[in-house]
């Protein structure tokens, strides 16, 4: 994969994290009830933790390779079949790898965001929104070959292109959405959780009006 397939990627990563802060800005700007507006913050930092959990593993804990024959053709050899069948086992270990994965980080969020329930305002609810999301979708398999999907196996040779990029691209993803995180997060935190007064540059108090002098009466002069 060229650059411009990888610039197009981590474009749309951008534009997911930028809709989500988009989102939470204009709750916050549009005013009215403050509790939507934080509302709205929650579900935006539960959705980036999600995708950001989701890119994380894919970029990190890799599929693995399909297998290809010379001719770039699934013949069904025997040697062909014995490949097939390492190969879904792999791909069904790694699953069940990224799977506990998901399903421990979401556990971690929900507990830490119960913990953290009486003391802060919004960021809690959004890790317990995250947990909850990671803890239902976390188990689903991510590769893509369960279930005895040899697709990949078939057309690997036309798609070895783009798995010779696909972690870089995995990558680009993840940072992006770290950071759109990280920024929903710090928002959160700077509107809410502070103490009155902290995060506010306060403006200097005006100068004292110097008293004007007593005029003198006409008649005492």
């Amino acid at each position: 994969m060229d650059g411009f397939g990888l610039g197009t990627l981590s474009l749309q990563s951008g534009i997911v994290v930028a809709a989500l802060i988009a989102a939470v800005l204009l709750a916050d700007r549009l005013g009215g009830d403050e509790g939507l507006s934080r509302k709205a913050t929650q579900l935006a930092l539960a959705f980036a933790i999600t995708l950001t959990v989701f890119s994380g593993t894919a970029a990190f804990i890799r599929a693995p390779d399909a297998p290809e024959s010379e001719e770039g053709l699934f013949d069904g050899s025997a040697e062909q079949e014995e490949q097939l069948q390492d190969f879904l086992k792999d791909s069904a270990e790694r699953d069940s790898e990224a799977g506990s994965l998901h399903l421990g980080i979401g556990l971690a969020l929900a507990a830490t965001g119960g913990a953290l329930l009486r003391r802060l305002k919004a960021v809690p609810i959004g890790l317990m929104f995250g947990g909850i999301l990671l803890l239902l979708l976390g188990a689903a398999p991510q590769s893509g070959t369960a279930g005895l999907d040899v697709t990949n196996a078939i057309y690997a040779p036309l798609l070895s292109v783009a798995k010779d990029a696909g972690q870089a691209r995995d990558i680009i993803r993840f940072v992006v959405l770290l950071a759109g995180t990280a920024l929903i997060l710090g928002f959160a935190v700077f509107r809410w959780e502070l103490p009155p007064g902290k995060g506010v540059v306060a403006e200097p108090p005006a100068p004292a009006t110097p008293p004007e002098p007593a005029q003198e009466s006409p008649l005492g002069a």
